[in-house]
């Protein structure tokens, strides 16, 4: 990120950040890409929930770097600072406190599978209304 000399410069390079983020969150939401996230973590919640409700799905492994985010975005200065922090977190040993969190409650595990199936299909649904809000007519 560039240093700022004068005050209208500063607002400049403000503008230009917000704008980068607002941009890459409206071309995330309402997208196939987030639809195809939000119903892979309905079905592994789900599955979880009615096969193997004392066990979490394994989705450690899962980032938006790694599942490839859709073209054009960009979320600038925000974005390397959540990748920062990403990483400060995985050295202080984040994964590992969780998991350890985890295993002291794991009478809450099929609750947790069940809020999980919850959320994932209430962000699907929200998505899913995004999706036909912004496409007025069906095509094909």
């Amino acid at each position: 990120m560039r240093t700022p000399k004068n005050i209208d410069e500063a607002k400049a390079i403000v503008r230009e950040e917000k704008n980068k983020v607002s941009s890459s969150l409206s071309k995330m939401i309402g997208s196939r890409w987030l639809l195809a996230i939000l119903a892979t973590f309905a079905i592994a919640f789900g599955s979880h929930l009615a096969y193997a409700p004392s066990r979490l799905p394994p989705v450690g492994g899962l980032s938006l770097a790694a599942a490839g985010l859709p073209p054009g975005i960009d979320f600038g200065f925000a974005g390397q600072q959540a990748a920062s922090a990403r990483q400060a977190a995985i050295e202080q040993g984040a994964p590992g406190f969780f998991q350890e969190k985890i295993n002291e409650n794991r009478q809450y595990v099929p609750l947790m599978n069940a809020i999980g199936l919850g959320l994932a299909l209430l962000l699907l649904g929200v998505n899913m209304t995004i999706m036909t809000l912004r496409r007025r007519e069906t095509r094909g």
